[in-house]
């Protein structure tokens, strides 16, 4: 007996096979676990397609719940048996909490469209705010801000000049932030932040490129200006007579904890053109310097002032003879990122890693290298110049030149191609300084093609330092003469 009522049970749930063999205009119900928990309609349409509903009594009145189209091919679409299932299980919990399920989803649609009342709201909230921070001023906006200030103030056209030069010169466009193990640079343009936003951190990056490139007094300059643009932004917002509309919302001044150290005398120091000639001539006759450290200096001349510091330790793998460049990895500053910089080589540095490569045995690592295995010490530098200065080679005319250090030589190339025409972003990139303006989104990606950019400068530079060590000490005399009579 209990085995038959097990059956009968059984047979009351459908299956797939069941569902398949519905025909148009039949039904068949597929009771729900549970007393009074509903069940699952399914109804044949004449197209051949099964509809499924949730079906329950609700004071004496049966509810459809539509749920879906029975899938009756892994191709069809629609649902399948026990999606149906648990879909028909889901209004069975809202029919036994609930009571009227339709009433319960007009109640909770009704609840949703309030809920999407309140997004909206605060979409609209988040959007006002969004626009407030929007009109909130950039630095540069900021700084020209505070230039205007100071020309109604009557400050001097050349004051004005300055802070605009500044602002052109030294604080636009991107500052290198970071550098890939693939040398390519990641770039922040910090004048187009917001004011607010910018910190103390920024600022080091701002003046990082001018202290890099040996101008200690001009980085202590727009320090200073970055401070007093800075106090004006916190007090421009609340003057009575402002006439700009723009506001900041400055908190505090990120310059004001920044350190730009005192430049010595020396960091002013730069070879004339007769003491760069002598030094050239004259280091490679000091026994005590040896050939290669005298070399060190030839090519640090004859690259256009590359720091000796970065590419004595280089090997020879970082020197392509063929395409003629040097690849550079260029770390400079306490705590900076490293980045690629590509020298090209003009025919007097080709010569002198002949000359290098001569003298020393095969199988050398490293061209700066005594045994060839490992770079020569930076200190080296330093004391091969006082070897020198010990000499009475370091004497023009009877008098001692003055003093001056490894770390001269750079400002003195940066110096020899001003005064010979070479124009200083040309320079600048030659150099390895921090470029403001916008740069080429390849100069990013790829260092290597700044190259060709850097050739001609490099030729322009080799031209002229040919000049000043072919020409003859009458040549230079006269020249001397000449410029005297047209200051006279």
């Amino acid at each position: 007996m209990t085995g038959t009522t097990s059956k009968t049970a059984a047979r009351k749930h459908l299956t797939d096979i069941a569902i398949k063999a519905l025909r148009p205009g039949k039904s068949a119900t597929d009771p729900l676990p549970g007393r009074s928990s509903g069940s699952l309609l399914f109804k044949c349409r004449a197209s051949g397609a099964v509809e499924a509903y949730y079906r329950s009594r609700d004071h004496g009145l049966d509810q459809l719940i539509k749920l879906g189209v029975y899938k009756k091919t892994p191709k069809n679409s629609g649902l399948s048996l026990a999606e149906l299932r648990e879909l028909a299980a889901g209004y069975s919990r809202i029919a036994a909490e609930h009571g009227d399920i339709k009433a319960y989803l007009v109640r909770c649609a009704a609840e949703e469209e309030v809920e999407q009342a309140e997004r909206q709201r605060q979409l609209h909230e988040q959007q006002r705010l969004a626009a407030i921070e929007a009109s909130k001023g950039t630095l540069s906006e900021l700084f020209r801000d505070y230039i205007e200030d100071r020309r109604r103030d009557g400050v001097s056209a050349a004051q004005i000049k300055e802070f605009e030069r500044v602002l052109s010169k030294d604080l636009e466009g991107e500052k290198v932030v970071a550098v890939s193990k693939e040398g390519q640079e990641e770039r922040l343009d910090i004048m187009n932040m917001k004011a607010k936003d910018v910190r103390p951190e920024h600022v080091n990056l701002l003046l990082k490129p001018i202290w890099d490139r040996g101008a200690g007094r001009q980085t202590g300059k727009v320090r200073s200006f970055l401070v007093a643009a800075f106090n004006f932004g916190l007090k421009a917002e609340h003057h009575i007579d402002r006439s700009s509309a723009k506001s900041y919302g400055l908190q505090m001044n990120p310059a004001d904890p920044v350190t730009v150290p005192n430049t010595s005398k020396p960091g002013e120091r730069a070879l004339t053109d007769k003491e760069l000639k002598q030094f050239w001539y004259t280091i490679t006759k000091v026994d005590s310097v040896g050939a290669i450290m005298a070399r060190v200096f030839h090519f640090a001349f004859a690259t256009a002032g590359q720091r000796p510091l970065q590419f004595i330790r280089e090997p020879w793998t970082s020197y392509n003879l063929q395409k003629k460049y040097l690849k550079i990895i260029d770390s400079k500053g306490r705590g900076s990122k490293k980045r690629a910089h590509f020298v090209p080589l003009s025919s007097r540095a080709l010569q002198v890693l002949e000359q290098v490569r001569a003298l020393q045995s095969p199988g050398a690592v490293y061209p700066w290298s005594v045994g060839g295995q490992k770079p020569i010490h930076a200190s080296s530098l330093s004391h091969a110049v006082s070897e020198w200065f010990a000499t009475e080679h370091a004497k023009l005319d009877g008098q001692p030149v003055q003093k001056f250090t490894p770390r001269d030589i750079r400002r003195t190339c940066t110096q020899f191609m001003q005064r010979n025409g070479i124009k200083d972003f040309d320079s600048d990139v030659l150099q390895s300084h921090g470029q403001t303006g916008v740069v080429v989104t390849h100069y990013r990606n790829n260092p290597e093609a700044k190259l060709p950019q850097m050739r001609p400068t490099v030729e322009a530079f080799d031209a002229a330092l040919s000049r000043l060590l072919d020409s003859s000490d009458e040549d230079e005399h006269q020249a001397e003469q000449l410029d005297l009579f047209e200051i006279g």
